[in-house]
């Protein structure tokens, strides 16, 4: 690790630290915490988001598969750098309460310890790039096509991902400007591909034609009874 990386990572998950910020961030970096709200909204799109929040959807999908799964996973095991907790003594991991479901625990008093001595090699984990960063970077760029004001919101919660994910001690500072890059291209790249999709299958097409019906019908007609 470079000195700037491991003096900025002090800095961020030793010094700027307190009571608020143990019980604030941890909330950010947990995949857990926000599952239950993810999957409802995956369900509320597939079910009442027409044409244009099921390409939403698809985006989605489409990014997690390319970033997540294939790039990122992909850079970890070719990278292989170790996270800060598994290396860097002195670190100080945080982390949600353990109970379960754990967004019934968000409130409950948060785990906070100091790692002590490195952890041995085949028990530690890659910290190249962040799978948090890139795919809530690459939400963001998504839903920023579709709508601007809720992309800039996810991109303002992105930023407290990255932010937490070094608090956390999860990763190193360094690791981020990569991630956000990646998630960028991974979420334009998703939306060329469903645009493409529905250029091919007529999906933006059908909604023209609801638009021209409602447009075309006289006012007070009513569709004809059988």
């Amino acid at each position: 690790m470079n000195g700037f990386d491991t003096a900025l990572f002090d800095l961020i998950n030793r010094e700027w630290a307190s009571p608020f910020l143990d019980h604030f961030l941890p909330v950010f970096s947990s995949f857990d915490a926000w599952k239950p709200i993810m999957i409802a909204t995956a369900i509320g799109l597939a079910v009442f988001g027409r044409v244009r929040g099921r390409q939403l959807l698809l985006c989605v999908v489409i990014g997690l598969l390319l970033g997540d799964v294939m790039i990122s996973q992909g850079l970890k095991h070719l990278v292989n750098r170790p996270r800060p907790r598994d290396v860097h003594p002195g670190t100080i991991v945080r982390s949600l309460s353990p109970e379960k479901p754990r967004i019934l625990h968000v409130f409950d008093p948060p785990l906070v310890k100091e790692v002590a001595i490195a952890a041995e090699p085949s028990k530690r984990g890659r910290s190249f790039p962040s799978s948090h960063v890139l795919n809530v970077v690459m939400l963001a760029t998504v839903v920023f096509r579709f709508h601007r004001v809720a992309g800039v919101i996810i991109a303002c919660g992105g930023i407290l991902v990255a932010w937490s994910r070094v608090y956390c001690g999860s990763h190193w500072p360094g690791d981020l400007p990569p991630s956000v890059l990646l998630g960028i291209c991974v979420g334009l790249a998703s939306f060329s591909i469903v645009s493409l999709l529905s250029r091919r299958f007529g999906w933006t097409g059908e909604l023209r034609v609801d638009r021209l019906k409602s447009a075309g019908a006289p006012p007070g007609s009513s569709s004809p009874q059988p």
